[in-house]
C-alpha cells in the first residue's frame, strides 16, 4: 500500500472507524436483530432496549479492536 494512504489512514483511524459505526448502522442492526430474535415471555420494545443495551456495550470493544489492527 502507497506510504501516503497508510499515513492518511494511521492519522485518521478514530474517524475512519467512527464513519463505519454510526446511527444508520446501529438503526438497521437492532431493527434486524430484533425481528429476528423473538423472547415470548417479554414485548418488542423490551427486546428492543435490551439490544441497543448489548450494542452499546460491544460497540466500544469493537472498536477498539479495529483501531488497534488497522
Amino acid at each position: 500500500m502507497n506510504v501516503i494512504i497508510k499515513n492518511i489512514i494511521k492519522d485518521n483511524k478514530s474517524k475512519i472507524v467512527d464513519a463505519i459505526f454510526d446511527e444508520e448502522l446501529k438503526d438497521k442492526l437492532i431493527k434486524k436483530l430484533n425481528s429476528d430474535i423473538n423472547i415470548p415471555i417479554i414485548g418488542e420494545e423490551t427486546e428492543e432496549k435490551i439490544l441497543i443495551a448489548l450494542y452499546d456495550a460491544v460497540e466500544e470493544v469493537v472498536k477498539e479492536v479495529i483501531i488497534s489492527k488497522i
